[in-house]
């Protein structure tokens, strides 16, 4: 890794260590999902860099859809230490820093935290102690019409927001994305679903090749737990403003019939998104900092 510390230490003038970090986990789920790679570099006010990178028994199943991200399986980690069992190293490291990353405001500090939480450990902190990568690229660098216009267009949009200027403008956009982009290639991005999901909503997320929800009180619990703790809820969904789609859900698992993961659709799909993403944008949605 070649970076620059002495330029970041001079910008910054750290009165206390800079730790930039990124996690990978079994999952979403802050109440329930567990670190299994802590990966960081700390900076020091004096110049000194620390580098490790730590991996840890998460005690709990890694869904196949999470382990087809980042690669690790429970077998994986069938011998590292687990969190509580190292938590005072980790604790040594991140107490009273400042914090760095690329969606670390979101994600990666409050999952963090949690697992603290987990361990005794009251793991506080600020806005102005955190300094993330992906609230600054999204602040300088804008992903809206405006910059998109001037991406593919080389010039600026005049009266944004008015409607029919961003009709035309986008007309414009959609041109030169054809003459850029193979055109099948752009279809393929437009026509692949989102495996993560079980509905178009997103009401209900795949965790295992089970169906779990994604909103209200049950949000992170398996469909089929719901049904057998709190069916009333259910049937309440049943007669709610709810789609069609998602009633239509709740009804077949309230007669026992659960959603069912088509692996062959999954798999079709695996192959062209990313694929898609990396040859139209030339990079990867979301860039990490340790790979």
């Amino acid at each position: 890794m070649m970076v620059d510390f002495k330029h970041i230490l001079e910008i910054t003038k750290l009165d206390k260590p800079l730790v930039i970090f990124d996690l990978e986990t079994t999952g979403l789920a802050l109440a329930y999902d567990r670190i299994i790679e802590l990966a960081f570099v700390k900076i020091m006010p004096n110049g000194r860099v620390l580098e490790k990178d730590l991996f840890f028994n998460p005690e709990i199943d890694i869904p196949s859809e999470v382990t087809a991200i980042h690669g690790l399986t429970n077998a994986d980690l069938d011998d590292k230490p687990l969190f509580r069992n190292q938590v005072q190293e980790v604790w040594d490291v991140f107490n009273d820093c400042y914090y760095g990353g690329f969606n670390v405001a979101n994600f990666d500090l409050p999952m963090l935290r949690r697992e603290f939480l987990r361990s005794g450990y009251d793991f506080n902190f600020t806005k102005k102690q955190i300094i993330d990568s992906k609230i600054i690229y999204h602040a300088m660098e804008p992903r809206d019409l405006s910059a998109a216009y001037k991406y593919y267009c080389r010039k600026e949009l005049i009266n944004a927001h008015s409607a029919l200027a961003d009709v035309h403008a986008t007309v414009e956009i959609l041109d030169q994305q054809l003459a850029k982009y193979d055109y099948q290639l752009i279809r393929q991005i437009g026509e692949a679903p989102d495996d993560r999901y079980v509905d178009e909503e997103k009401r209900f997320y795949w965790r295992s090749g089970e169906a779990y929800l994604n909103f209200s009180k049950h949000k992170d619990r398996p469909l089929a737990d719901v049904v057998k703790t709190d069916s009333g809820f259910l049937r309440w969904i049943m007669g709610a403003d709810f789609s069609l789609e998602t009633k239509k859900i709740v009804e077949l698992a309230l007669q026992g019939k659960f959603p069912q993961k088509d692996i062959k659709k999954v798999s079709s799909s695996n192959d062209v998104l990313p694929l898609a993403k990396k040859s139209a944008s030339g990079f990867i949605d979301e860039p990490k900092l340790f790979n």
